[in-house]
């Protein structure tokens, strides 16, 4: 009964989507909605990183582990047991602001994760479940080909918004 509540709600914001969309949902216009999809997702992780964390300290936690993590392994090639004991000395603290770093890490994920899923299940609806092509590469891509699917397309998109966006909210970010 539930199931079929949920499962009835779900169908008609799929089909309202799909209508208020139109031609927009089909190929080549999907790409580019899909395209403003992921961007509109990576602004929302974006802001709620930054008003979750302290990106400040968050940054400088990344730059001591990161500092610490090329001095042991620099002490490691060296076989220089004194600095490596030395540095071991600092583990400790170390293992701590990675700790620190997950933590606040988390913080936006736990706010951001369910209303993801649901948005990506709903657009997933909307955009044929997978099973219609929505952008078409001039170059075949290893293990992915030339029609790329919902799915596919999200995560290109994704991947390739996401830095830049980081980068505007001034997010800290693994190659920082």
């Amino acid at each position: 009964m539930a199931f079929e509540f949920l499962s009835d709600i779900y169908q008609s914001i799929v089909v309202g989507l799909s209508y208020i969309l139109g031609p927009a949902k089909d190929y080549p216009f999907a790409a580019i909605i899909i395209l403003l999809i992921a961007a509109g997702m990576a602004i929302i992780s974006a802001s709620a990183t930054r008003a979750l964390t302290d990106v400040e300290a968050m940054r400088r936690k990344m730059t001591e582990v990161r500092e610490w993590q090329g001095a042991y392994t620099k002490a490691l090639r060296a076989k220089d047991q004194k600095q490596i004991d030395k540095l071991m000395k600092k583990k400790a603290t170390i293992d701590k602001a990675q700790a620190a770093m997950t933590k606040n890490q988390f913080k936006p994920l736990l706010l951001t994760f369910i209303p993801f899923l649901v948005f990506y299940y709903v657009f997933n609806g909307v955009f044929g479940y997978n099973q219609i092509t929505i952008a078409i590469s001039p170059i075949n891509l290893p293990y992915i080909g030339t029609q790329f699917n919902f799915w596919i397309w999200y995560l290109l998109s994704s991947f390739s918004i996401s830095a830049l966006i980081q980068r505007v909210f001034n997010v800290p970010t693994v190659s920082d």
